[in-house]
């Protein structure tokens, strides 16, 4: 359980920096790319630990404890929710009417896995996982809209249609893949 604490401080640690006035005077210390470029590095290894992390979890004693127990038709929603956050996650890059109606598309899909997750997964260890992205998710949300990050263009339907090709494409390919990647069967 340790890598993957370690993982998600360094993962949501970085994220949450760009949130506060020390970013700015890293930036002018170091130059933008620079900063991207730490930030990247920073995120793609917090990244890579959460991922080892949580498989090294799943055999640790810890993996065992039940935070409460899922419902039974939890993976079906999991599975809709999931699929509509990839479609919204799409839809961030692009110029369609999702992305208009979603404002902060990236947040809402990572809520939206990470929800259906939580209600698919009760072990100490998913709910940590499942639940750091979603509080992470909510709090992105929210300071983006404070902060006025809203998609202003004019929408077209070119977007959603790439953003839900895309998100299904994608979720089939999770889907295929969920069991030997993360070692559980979708449903």
């Amino acid at each position: 359980m340790t890598t993957l604490l370690i993982g998600m401080v360094m993962f949501f640690g970085i994220h949450l920096f760009t949130s506060t006035p020390l970013r700015s005077s890293v930036v002018s210390s170091i130059g933008d790319n620079a900063y991207k470029g730490l930030f990247s590095v920073i995120s793609l290894i917090g990244l890579g630990l959460i991922i080892w992390g949580f498989g090294l979890s799943r055999n640790a004693p810890a993996a065992v404890d039940l935070v409460y127990t899922p419902a039974s038709w939890g993976p079906k929603l999991t599975s809709v929710l999931t699929l509509v956050g990839l479609i919204i996650i799409g839809a961030g890059h692009g110029k369609g009417h999702i992305r208009k109606i979603a404002k902060q598309p990236m947040s809402l899909g990572i809520g939206l896995w990470a929800t259906g997750h939580l209600i698919s997964n009760g072990q100490l260890n998913e709910v940590i996982l499942f639940g750091s992205f979603l509080a992470y998710a909510i709090y992105d949300f929210v300071l983006s809209t404070i902060k006025g990050k809203i998609p202003v263009y004019e929408a077209n339907i070119k977007g959603d249609i790439i953003a839900i090709v895309a998100g299904i494409v994608l979720f089939a390919v999770i889907f295929y893949f969920h069991a030997s990647l993360f070692g559980v069967p979708v449903i």
